[in-house]
């Protein structure tokens, strides 16, 4: 699951402004629809597969529209899998809404109609569906950036490079630091602990276990400052 920017009140590229007291997102809680690219509206192209998750936990924070973006998994739909991998990767983090528009008015002064400025604000905007794209209109509706440091991001690449293909998404996503740490440590668990604790053992081993065991403390550490026994979600 991963957090996004929906909107905010900044001018989009198409010259308008949606204040974030201006969403009505009841009937979206209903069917939180998340989308690739729009392609959600039907047409010859259709294709179920474009439905890649559900939004959750969507909401107004300050000056902002905020939700969670939960994917499908790789069994229900491979493309919602690729689509989450390439988030995690940086390549795709921007997401764009589909909404009714409702009543309007254009600003003052260089904002009015005509004016050098032009700028058209909505008084109301019912949220139909959220996508996930390339380019997205409003500029800030991204991958939402966390409090105290993108701890999910440190986590999301400790667990691609420790874990593999070992483990589902879904799998991933129930695992707390504890069962993490149990996982990473696996059957070399008791060599780990030798070398924690200086017992003779094989050098090369000993230091090969120190430099696992102090990597992984030093990220599940930064987990447990955050919010100790939290649930990990690979959120990129």
């Amino acid at each position: 699951m991963v957090e996004f920017v929906i909107s905010d009140e900044s001018k989009d590229r198409h010259g308008s402004v949606i204040p974030a007291q201006s969403w009505d997102v009841e009937s979206f809680r209903g069917n939180p629809i998340a989308g690739w690219a729009h392609s959600v509206y039907g047409g010859r192209d259709w294709n179920p597969d474009n439905f890649i998750g559900r939004w959750e936990d969507v909401r107004v924070e300050g000056n902002q529209l905020v939700g969670a973006l939960r994917f499908e998994d790789s069994e229900t739909n491979p493309l919602a899998e690729k689509l989450f991998r390439k988030v995690q990767n940086g390549t795709i983090n921007a997401v764009s809404v589909g909404f009714m528009p409702g009543a309007g008015h254009y600003g003052d002064e260089d904002q009015a109609r005509g004016g050098k400025d032009q700028t058209y604000y909505y008084d109301s905007a019912e949220l139909i569906e959220v996508s996930l794209v390339g380019i997205p209109s409003n500029k800030n509706a991204r991958k939402k950036a966390l409090e105290n440091g993108d701890i999910p991001e440190l986590i999301g690449e400790l667990i691609s490079e420790a874990l593999g293909d070992k483990f589902t998404q879904e799998e991933i996503e129930k695992l707390t630091v504890k069962g993490l740490f149990t996982i990473l440590r696996g059957s070399d668990a008791p060599e780990v602990e030798q070398a924690e604790t200086g017992e003779e053992i094989d050098q090369e081993t000993r230091d090969r276990h120190i430099k696992q065991v102090k990597a992984i403390n030093n990220y599940l550490k930064l987990v447990e400052d955050y919010d100790t026994e939290r649930e990990i979600r690979a959120e990129r």
